[in-house]
This record gives structure tokens, sequence and C-alpha cells, in this order.
């Protein structure tokens, strides 16, 4: 079940049962013969408002394990393309290499450069490179370089 439904049926059942626990409990306090059995009731819709509400909070907390393990499948790619283009890459090499999009590998590298595992360097064209660093041998990509450099006097 997709874990939005889950959530928004987790929340529903919650609110229900919480509305139930406190029926049972006002019929508790309006027939004092029945005290017992609503007290019963009460703790029994209580824990099960309890236990949706968990898990309704850890749907909402937690993303999909499947989205996840596509997005560290997408990264493992990516780097293992990283390592046979001697750590240099173009976001048209990785939509090719990973069979994505090349909208969807410039985020993903975006996103490897803000994590700290790349760096962009540009090359004499203005071309965006992409480096990571434990796959870079002595050679180089075309002629990218980093742009800290150019701004050296």
């Amino acid at each position: 079940m997709p874990s939005g439904i889950k959530t928004l049926l987790s929340l529903f059942g919650a609110v229900l049962f919480s509305l139930m626990t406190l029926a049972m409990l006002i019929m508790g306090l309006v027939w004092g013969d029945q005290m017992v059995a609503s007290i019963l009731l009460a703790l029994l819709f209580g824990g099960t408002a309890a236990f949706l509400t968990t898990i309704a909070v850890r749907s909402i907390r937690s993303p999909g394990r499947a989205d996840t393990s596509a997005m560290s499948q997408e990264r493992a790619r990516v780097l293992r393309l990283a390592a046979s283009k001697q750590g240099r890459l173009t976001a048209e090499e990785t939509a090719l290499g990973a069979h994505i999009s090349v909208q969807q590998a410039q985020a993903l590298l975006d996103e490897m450069v803000i994590a700290g595992t790349a760096d962009t360097w540009i090359s004499d064209s203005g071309r965006m490179v992409y480096v990571f660093g434990s796959f870079v041998d002595g050679g180089d990509k075309l002629t990218a370089e980093d742009p800290l450099k150019l701004l050296d006097p």
C-alpha cells in the first residue's frame, strides 16, 4: 500500500478510535453501573488510537525505502561511471551512462557536489565538468580547471 494512503488511513483511524475512547469514558461517567466495561473499552480504543497514530507519524517522518534505494543505485552508477572516466564527467555523459535524463543527471551531480562527493570545474569552452577527486589520475579531461585558479591575479 502506498505510504500516503497508509498515512491517511492511519490518521483517520486514530481520530475515529480517539472519539470512541472519549465516548466510552463519557458513558462510564454517565452510567455508573457500566464504569468497568466502559473503562476497559476506552483502554482498548485508546491503545488502538495510539498504535495508529504511531504508524501515521512513522509514515510521515520517513520517506519510502524504495525511493532511497533508487537514489543510492543512481549515485552508485554515477560513481562507477566517474571511475571509468578518470573522475571527470559532464551532465550529458552521466545521463547517457546512468540511463537517466540530462536534467536528472544535472540534479544528481549537483546533489553530489553539495554532499562534497564532487567538485565543479569549468572547461576552456565554458562547459561544466564534475570532478570526482578520488578517481582523478594525472590526466586532464579536455581543459577543465579549478575555477578558483581563474581568480588569481
